[in-house]
């Protein structure tokens, strides 16, 4: 049996925070079982890249992990089903990491709306163009929102970056690793990584995020929350 992970003892801490707040309701938790090795492998082979360290790391640990949660006696229009696709109205408060068969797919690409990446785009990210570019240039790996989610880019070194519906802003939008990427989203209790973390910066141009040090108090997410 693999070890526990670092990020499941952080993710542990933040479920029970959210549970002792009198003004938060934690609808549903789940954490899958490791991915098999095999299983990796295969979902490499579809996609015709392999997978970084810190995301192979996550799926040997635990192949999936779902949270949502919402405020206490606010009624939302949908519940997100573990490992689908949101809908309008969920609540705010959603991690929807999915199993690596799913997230490492070429369905993303081929059946979604996915981000317009072209070589300008993969040279600004990695510092060069890739001499081949990657046959699947991007999968979901956390979709969160109806609105949101948060993409793999292949290259020489995958990136994480956060889009909306539309995909993202190639120009604009920051991006960074995918243990980075889990760092925002347990600092930010799974509020949505867009808007609160790694949204778009039209003043400047995008850049790598190396690491993430803002931790806002859950209190101050949850007047946000209310206030919106």
């Amino acid at each position: 049996m693999a070890a526990k992970s670092y990020f499941r003892e952080r993710f542990d801490a933040m479920v029970a925070t959210l549970r002792a707040h009198p003004e938060v309701e934690v609808y549903k938790v789940v954490v899958r079982p490791p991915a098999t090795a095999a299983a990796i492998r295969k979902a490499e082979k579809a996609v015709g890249s392999p997978l970084p360290d810190d995301l192979r790391a996550f799926y040997l640990a635990h192949d999936g992990v779902f949270l949502e949660w919402g405020l206490r006696e606010h009624d939302y229009d949908a519940r997100t089903k573990p490992f689908d696709g949101p809908d309008y109205g969920q609540p705010p408060g959603c991690i929807n990491l999915l199993p690596v068969a799913r997230a490492i797919s070429p369905a993303w690409e081929k059946n979604s709306h996915v981000n317009e990446i072209d070589d300008d785009h993969l040279r600004r990210m990695f510092g060069r163009k890739p001499h081949e570019p990657p046959a699947v240039r991007a999968v979901c790996i956390d979709s969160y929102s109806n609105y949101n989610h948060a993409d793999l880019v292949f290259g020489p070194e995958p990136v994480m970056i956060v889009a909306t519906d539309h995909g993202a802003d190639m120009e604009s939008s920051d991006f960074t690793s995918f243990s980075v990427y889990l760092d925002v989203t347990l600092a930010l209790f799974g509020v949505d990584r867009y808007e609160h973390g790694l949204g778009v910066h039209s003043s400047r141009r995008p850049r790598r995020i190396a690491e993430w040090a803002k931790t806002p108090k859950l209190d101050r997410l949850l007047k946000k929350l209310d206030d919106a």
